[in-house]
């Protein structure tokens, strides 16, 4: 439990350590290496809490590769971070986190994560795996992409 409180409120400094606002540039996810992951921790947020129930860790590398091939040529623009945690305030959310190798540290932000709302639209804080950026999300929604990921990862939550 402590685990999942720790992960989270990494996640929430890495997105206010990068809130800073420049133009709302727009791009493309892009990933390098999609093999770098051992292991996805996926942790749903219900008003702002979670708890084991809601929390999914997953270590079969073709899945793993899978989801991130599945973000991968999304359209985002840059966005700031008090935007992203009023949003993620606002609705249920599912956190993707990353970890190179098998084992998450604890404490230690992930080389690679994002959030996807209930409505569909993801949340990127990374360029690439180690590569922090500004804060990003999709120009549209795709709840489609967020039922296929629930249904490859057999998450019931």
């Amino acid at each position: 439990m402590i685990f999942i409180k720790s992960l989270f409120i990494s996640l929430m400094v890495v997105f206010v350590f990068l809130s800073g606002c420049s133009g709302k540039k727009e791009e493309v996810v892009k990933l390098e290496d999609k093999n770098f992951s051992g292991m996805l921790l996926i942790q749903k947020n219900e008003d702002q809490t979670s708890s084991e129930e809601l929390t999914k860790m997953v270590t079969d590398k073709q899945k793993i590769e899978k989801i991130l091939t599945l973000v991968e040529g999304l359209n985002v623009k840059e966005t700031d971070a008090d935007y992203m945690l009023a949003e993620m305030k606002a609705q249920d959310s599912y956190s993707f986190s990353f970890a190179e190798g098998e084992k998450m540290e604890s404490g230690k932000p992930a080389p690679y994560s994002f959030v996807v709302l209930n409505d569909g639209t993801f949340l990127f804080t990374h360029k690439d795996v180690n590569s922090p950026q500004k804060p990003r999300m999709t120009i549209e929604k795709h709840k489609d992409i967020l039922k296929e990921m629930k249904e490859l990862l057999e998450m019931d939550f």
